[in-house]
């Protein structure tokens, strides 16, 4: 597996922890579907959570606010209203997150962590 492949995939379980010590419970992980892949799917009480996790190692942690290109936000704002189709839901509460995260490899530790709220309209 690719260093970023890794980095990714640690990232997104170090997102994982992080939001079931928030009482989120985790619904799934690596979704996929024909628009394209949710990294977590998540839920909080009566609120469903899409949550679009990036991990950098090197990159500065400001530039991560920027990581999603419009492109990335029309897929997985597609794939979030296809996941309501798949698996038969009423429409719930959602919304769309982001989690950045920059991970020291050396130090084996997160050096900045953010969670933002409600990322897409």
């Amino acid at each position: 597996m690719a260093f970023h492949n890794k980095l990714g995939k640690l990232g997104e379980q170090i997102a994982c922890n992080y939001l079931l010590k928030m009482k989120y419970s985790i619904i799934e992980q690596n979704h996929r579907n024909k628009f394209g892949e949710i990294d977590i799917i998540a839920r909080q009480k009566n609120l469903l959570i899409f949550v679009e996790v990036k991990s950098r190692s090197s990159e500065e942690f400001v530039n991560l606010n920027y990581s999603l290109r419009k492109q990335q936000i029309k897929h997985l704002k597609k794939a979030g209203s296809y996941y309501f189709i798949e698996k038969k839901l009423k429409l719930l509460n959602y919304r769309y997150d982001l989690i950045l995260l920059k991970i020291d490899c050396k130090q084996k530790q997160v050096t900045k962590f953010s969670h933002l709220k409600n990322i897409i309209n």
